[in-house]
């Protein structure tokens, strides 16, 4: 029972994602993985249900919620994703709750992270880096895409400072990536060109797959359920035929190996109920000065 398109043939995709190679690339860069990862919510507001699951009702509004991970190690950490500041939220959600509390902590982070990358160039992911007070210090930690760089749309909606975008060197990779100890970014071009989604392997060997928003909400990749094209084509201006093979692929990955943690960046059920398993950690936990590196990514 699909529910998303049925002029193509959704049994098969084109989307590779090879878990064994995750698993060896995870072990790739020298040094112990991560302990834990940790959710700081930024905001909260809501979305028609209709605008995240084809052929629900426009009226209904479905909660969700903004933030970002903190991967966490015994001597410093790295940032997956930035949310953004309260002007930005309101303009996208007037009706919703904004943490001051959250963003100061997400800000923090960014001065102090050993790395940070996002998991797509829109603003409630890169807005918080674009906004960062002193951008110079992101220099060398803060690790884009070329094709997150070269999106010159998303990043001049977030007023991205010229002079950052300049300074960065663009991170390149063909498919997958080795970031950091137990950390791979992998390319999922479709629902923005800089797409990817993040695979992190703990010390404990908990496998967690942040997809970003390649889906909003897991039901859409439980139930095959796709946004309508009135989003997917005229607002986002996502590739259909490419979210839709990584639809199946995840569909597939989640049935095949139920010990990987897929993760959807806004779906508010699931992030409550991986805090209360203990699977993510609730707010960023800042390891004490003494602790800290100046490591980064080469």
């Amino acid at each position: 029972h699909f529910r998303v398109d049925w002029s193509r043939n959704l049994t098969t995709s084109a989307y590779e994602l090879d878990l064994t190679e995750l698993r060896r690339l995870a072990s790739a860069v020298p040094g112990d993985k991560p302990l834990r990862v940790d959710h700081q919510e930024v905001a909260l507001g809501a979305l028609p249900r209709g605008a995240v699951f084809a052929g629900e009702p426009l009226g209904t509004p479905l909660p969700n919620v903004h933030g970002a991970y903190q991967v966490v190690y015994a001597d410093g950490f790295g940032l997956i994703d930035a949310a953004f500041d309260e002007a930005a939220f309101e303009r996208m959600n007037p009706d919703g709750r904004f943490s001051a509390e959250g963003h100061a902590a997400v800000q923090r982070a960014l001065g102090e992270a050993r790395w940070a990358v996002i998991t797509h160039e829109h603003a409630d992911h890169v807005g918080g880096i674009a906004r960062f007070a002193e951008p110079q210090r992101l220099v060398g930690r803060v690790h884009l895409t070329m094709e997150q760089l070269t999106n010159d749309a998303a990043l001049a909606g977030v007023d991205f400072p010229a002079d950052l975008r300049a300074a960065l060197r663009p991170l390149e990779y063909e498919r997958l990536h080795a970031l950091a100890p137990g950390v791979v970014l992998i390319k999922a071009p479709g629902h923005t060109p800089g797409t990817q989604m993040i695979y992190v392997q703990l010390e404990s060997g908990r496998e967690l797959l942040l997809l970003g928003d390649v889906a909003w909400h897991m039901d859409q990749i439980r139930q095959l359920w796709y946004r309508p094209r009135i989003v997917t084509d005229l607002y986002l201006g996502e590739d259909r035929s490419q979210v839709l093979d990584q639809f199946r692929t995840l569909h597939e990955l989640e049935k095949r190996e139920p010990g990987v943690t897929l993760i959807a960046s806004h779906d508010i059920e699931q992030r409550r109920a991986l805090v209360a398993a203990g699977i993510l950690g609730d707010g960023f936990k800042m390891p004490p000065p003494e602790l800290m590196d100046e490591g980064i990514v080469e």
